[in-house]
């Protein structure tokens, strides 16, 4: 029987005890992920990546080494784990990124041109697309390839029983990004309030705003271009003092 090396959480338990304790967690986690999915992606297969996941952290975990309850580590082995799958499957296709990354780009170097933020006419004619090109872009994109770079906290919590700790550190990084989200045009502001401080999915927030929930999905894939950027931007900048 496997048990974490290293740990005491679970040095006089088994794996099930583990699973047992940890299983809510990882449903919750691949069903924050799997909400930004195409449909056909079964929520059962990002369960089953995120066990392994689970499994994988209570092997590894060495809390005097880490310095993070066993709950912290699992969070981040648990999502590396469906993101390894996802893209080991192809279900994150490589050209749909190179297609976000380039459009990240393109709106912060027309930020840069404008001196203000472009519309989507400005930065789909950048891209060599049509607005309709483009905004199907934004909607199809597996929003999962640009949350990936963002902090692991700013993940939406499911449900009001979330894990205090996980709560506390959406709040911190909620603050820490506020700034950037003031800059945002108001329709963007909305929906990621909506979606990670109300905890709407997008059709909920499209019945609220009076829109599509295709045109929500497009929203918030703008203001994820956005924050990257403008995150990448502040890395870079504090690299080279």
């Amino acid at each position: 029987m496997l048990r974490p090396r290293g740990a005491v959480a679970y040095a006089a338990g088994s794996l099930d005890e583990v699973v047992r304790e940890n299983a809510p967690l990882v449903r919750r986690i691949a069903s924050q992920i799997g909400s930004r999915l195409p449909a056909s992606i079964e929520l059962d297969d990002l369960v089953q990546e995120g066990m392994l996941g689970l499994l994988d952290a209570a092997q590894r975990w060495q809390p005097q080494v880490s310095g993070a309850p066993f709950g912290v580590y699992a969070r981040l082995r648990i999502r590396g784990a469906i993101y390894d799958w996802l893209r080991g499957n192809d279900l994150l296709p490589r050209h749909q990124r190179d297609k976000l990354r380039a459009a990240q780009e393109a709106v912060t170097a027309l930020e840069h041109q404008l001196g203000r933020l472009p519309d989507d006419a400005e930065v789909a004619a950048a891209l060599g697309l049509g607005v309709d090109g483009y905004r199907a872009l934004l909607e199809s994109a597996v929003s999962i390839s640009v949350m990936d770079e963002l902090p692991e906290a700013s993940e939406p919590a499911s449900d009001e029983r979330s894990d205090p700790l996980e709560q506390a550190a959406l709040r911190e990084t909620m603050q820490r990004l506020q700034p950037l989200l003031a800059q945002l045009p108001t329709k963007e502001q909305q929906v990621l309030a909506l979606h990670y401080t109300e905890h709407l999915s997008y059709r909920e927030i499209a019945f609220v705003m009076d829109l599509t929930a295709g045109r929500i999905s497009q929203l918030h894939s703008q203001a994820m271009l956005r924050l990257r950027g403008w995150l990448q931007e502040a890395g870079a900048t504090v690299a080279k003092r």
